[in-house]
Order: structure tokens, then C-alpha cells, then sequence
């Protein structure tokens, strides 16, 4: 079986010294290879595809057989490393903490150890009507169990 390891060793070797990063790796049985990369700008298909290529050519597949994957982490996962914030302020997110509270939020901004979202907040006034507001509310990434970008087609 491929070690984890040796794809680590050959994926950061590549990304080194740019604005691409590895978000996961998962060797599965079989040998099937997934990685998902992000870039501080983005990702396209023709970094997937450089990838992929850079990975074949330091694999010897007649060593042993394996399947291999790259792939943007999407737009859809889950937001895994505090990199990934950054180019995502302004949009919004869904959070759960880990609490479990759930909350959904514009991200403002990213602090060294959190991020600052301006969140929804529903008071009753002193005649017993509901006030909606937007505050900004502070959250360290050691109490964010999942943030996931809200997307909007609109």
C-alpha cells in the first residue's frame, strides 16, 4: 500500500514556495489517492491537472497500482485550515460551534487566532416586538467545529 507520507512528501515539494496548499489527503485501500488543494487566489483545473502530473511522474505505477485524484477542496466542504478564510471575507458562512450552537454570519474579518463575523441579533423590545440587528462577534478557530460558505445564487 502507498504510505500517506511519501504523497505528502511529493505534494509539499511541489506547492512549496507558492500560493497553492494542500487542504486534505486520504489514501484509501486500493491505493486511491484523493487531494484537495486551494491557492490563496483560487484554484482551476490546470493546477489539479500540474498536480496530478507532478504526483504520476514521482509514483512508479509499475511498482504499484494506484488511482489518483486532485481536486479544488469546493466550494461545498467544509473550511479546514485558517489559510482558506482569508479570501473569503465578505461572503457568508454557516458555523457550528463547538458548542453546537449553529450561526450563520458575514465573514469580516480573520484574526490571528479567529474570525470576526457580523452575525443576526434578535432582541425583544420593552413593548414586545422582535429587533433585528447585525453585530460583529468575535469566534477563535479553537471554538469552530464547522464553517462552511453559504452560497447564493443570486
Amino acid at each position: 500500500m502507498i504510505e500517506s507520507i511519501k504523497i505528502l512528501e511529493i505534494i509539499d515539494s511541489y506547492l512549496e514556495g507558492s500560493d497553492k496548499f494542500l487542504v486534505d489527503l486520504k489514501v484509501k485501500p486500493g491505493n486511491k489517492i484523493l487531494v484537495f488543494i486551494d491557492g490563496d487566489h483560487g484554484i482551476d483545473i490546470e493546477d489539479c491537472v500540474e498536480l496530478s502530473r507532478f504526483i504520476e511522474s514521482k509514483l512508479k505505477s509499475e511498482e504499484e497500482d494506484y488511482s489518483l485524484e486532485v481536486s479544488s477542496a469546493g466550494a461545498e466542504a467544509p473550511i479546514r485550515l485558517k489559510r482558506q478564510y482569508h479570501r473569503h471575507i465578505g461572503r457568508m458562512f454557516r458555523i457550528i460551534l463547538t458548542d453546537k450552537i449553529q450561526l450563520r454570519g458575514q465573514l469580516l474579518r480573520v484574526e490571528p487566532e479567529g474570525i470576526v463575523l457580523n452575525v443576526q441579533q434578535t432582541t425583544i423590545t420593552d413593548k414586545g416586538k422582535k429587533k433585528i440587528q447585525w453585530v460583529e462577534k468575535y469566534y477563535p478557530f479553537e471554538k469552530i467545529d464547522e464553517a462552511r460558505i453559504e452560497l447564493s445564487f443570486k
